[in-house]
């Protein structure tokens, strides 16, 4: 039986309280991100089948030391999926006809780095693509972005980079290849700088990264 047809909490909102119960659990994961995803894609009248979470509670608990927490991209989901599922995002980049590249766009299992202020702070892009290279990391794209601020809303109340700080997505761009730079706002819109030139080294300015959690 596959994890969204099993018995869930009735309602985002108990599912959320049962993960923020136990965030080291398995299970309290898998039922969270089932409910989230139902919920999300009654918005636009999809399902979308969430797996089980295969690592541990101690891999959950190391990697959240590490300043990482797993979410689950459905392959199928757009970004224009995901602009009608949360429009007060109000943004170009998840309208229609958006211009976004995606060169790498991680689906199913991910660990992405969680904090709300941007990881990885005055760094180039050439100095980021190091450090995830030396993690076996990726640049994160601009869907897992979205997700993982959506996720952390709702257990900490704030997005991704709510106020001042911006992320470097290294594996989504427009344009000329030029990489976006998202952040949100408390009222949860998505803003986007993509003119940020790529030596640009700033306080505010860092980078996030995912990585597809290994299954056994």
């Amino acid at each position: 039986m596959s994890s969204i047809e099993r018995t869930l909490p009735e309602s985002l909102e108990e599912a959320t309280r049962e993960y923020k119960s136990g965030l080291t659990s398995p299970d309290n994961l898998t039922h969270f991100m089932c409910r989230f995803w139902t919920e999300a894609g009654q918005r636009i009248g999809k399902e979308y089948v969430v797996s089980d979470f295969s690592q541990t509670s101690q891999e959950i608990q190391e990697r959240a030391k590490n300043g990482q927490m797993a979410i689950f991209v459905p392959d199928g989901v757009s970004l224009t999926d995901l602009g009608k599922m949360f429009p007060e995002m109000d943004s170009r980049v998840v309208a229609e006809g958006n211009s976004v590249e995606n060169k790498i766009s991680g689906s199913g299992w991910l660990w992405i780095e969680s904090s709300i202020d941007s990881p990885n702070k005055n760094t180039s892009e050439e100095q980021l693509k190091d450090i995830f290279k030396k993690v076996d990391r990726q640049g994160q794209s601009l869907r897992t972005y979205i997700v993982g601020s959506q996720i952390s809303k709702l257990l900490t109340g704030k997005y991704f980079d709510e106020g001042s700080n911006w992320s470097r997505l290294l594996n989504s761009s427009v344009g000329d290849n030029m990489v976006l730079c998202p952040r949100f706002l408390s009222n949860g819109r998505l803003k986007i700088n993509s003119i940020l030139r790529s030596w640009l080294k700033v306080w505010d300015l860092g980078g996030r990264s995912e990585e597809v959690v290994k299954t056994h």
